[in-house]
């Protein structure tokens, strides 16, 4: 197989970061008051992450530092991914960036019902700083892509502790929601998580171990402008894949970079793989069109998994924590049960 022009610099490539940290090129924290109507209660929900507080202070390695988190903290105000793993550990925090079908923050069904209860702080990119100071809150936590300017600065001119983790690449998520879960004193709540995950992988390999060896997985995505990605071992999926005993094809076999933008006259770099996933939006179950837009290629047509009818969509693509990993998991089993 030829190797491919790496783009890691392309515009394909940006986009796919800031779908995965922001759904844009740029964060921006409005000082404007908060829109009028009526808000929810913050106290009902200061209430609901009461039992959040931590034993005692604790100093957390986060991007901006080394940050003391000082006991009892209830009010958690969150951003970005931040959102997801607090709910994972059952915690509700008092405010976050809005979720709806437009947001980046790709959550379980399970969780939809609380995070509606949240006080929003601005929606999708903006946030109104002047929102997050009436919440009161007592720590802010912000999980995002390095790439964006989140306003470290402002939020931490609040006069509380703000824990900032950047995210570079895939694995960080995983290892900034272990963070979060010591900051708000849920280590057993990750704990549980992580044996389950480690678990459920364990015996997808165990159980499927025939049918892992003898395919070759792939995840391809596209942004459009005659490119698309292919996710290697150390993606999101692709690292969950990895702990199930799975194979990969060329393309995804070398971890060095967790995704590899090449133009669609390259297609063909995904010849040998046998299952193709390829991501679909939890909010709405449907694929993005400029990935459903390959199957327009003639080279995509000419596939042993598009022929074999095995490009599959699967839900949290972007998984950034346990909580989404396992239902992955749950995903590619249900995936190996019909080959």
């Amino acid at each position: 197989m030829k190797t491919p022009a790496v783009l890691m610099t392309s515009a394909a490539h940006r986009r796919r970061i800031a779908a995965a940290g922001a759904a844009a090129a740029m964060f921006v924290l409005a000082a404007c008051s908060s829109s009028g109507g009526d808000s929810k209660d913050p106290a009902g929900a200061g209430k609901e992450s009461a039992s959040t507080a931590a034993a005692g202070p604790v100093v957390i390695e986060a991007t901006n530092g080394k940050v003391t988190v000082p006991a009892g903290v209830k009010r958690i105000v969150s951003v970005s991914y931040a959102t997801g793993a607090l709910l994972d550990l059952g915690v509700q925090p008092v405010g976050t960036s809005t979720i709806d079908d437009n947001n980046p923050m790709e959550l379980l069904p399970s969780q939809k019902e609380a995070a509606g209860r949240i006080e929003p702080i601005g929606s999708g990119i903006e946030i109104n700083i002047e929102k997050v100071a009436s919440l009161k809150p007592d720590l802010i936590i912000v999980e995002g892509a390095t790439a964006f300017d989140w306003g470290i600065k402002k939020l931490e001119g609040l006069g509380v502790p703000v824990l900032h983790f950047g995210i570079d690449k895939p694995a960080d998520l995983v290892n900034a929601q272990e963070k979060i879960a010591l900051a708000v004193g849920r280590e057993a709540e990750f704990k549980k998580l992580k044996s389950d995950y480690d678990t459920k992988a364990a015996k997808i390999k165990t159980d499927y171990a025939t049918k892992l060896n003898a395919v070759k997985w792939t995840f391809a995505s596209s942004y459009g402008g005659g490119e698309f990605l292919v996710d290697t071992s150390s993606s999101w999926v692709g690292q969950v894949l990895k702990d199930a005993g799975a194979q990969f094809s060329a393309a995804s076999a070398d971890p060095k970079e967790h995704e590899v933008t090449y133009s669609t006259e390259k297609l063909d770099v995904l010849a040998d793989a046998d299952i193709i996933l390829v991501p679909k939006m939890a909010a709405t179950g449907e694929v993005p069109q400029d990935t459903k837009d390959l199957d327009k290629q003639p080279a995509w047509q000419q596939l042993k998994a598009v022929k074999a009818n095995k490009v599959i969509p699967v839900t949290y693509g972007t998984t950034d924590r346990y909580g989404t990993s396992i239902d992955v998991l749950n995903q590619i089993e249900t995936i190996l049960k019909g080959l």
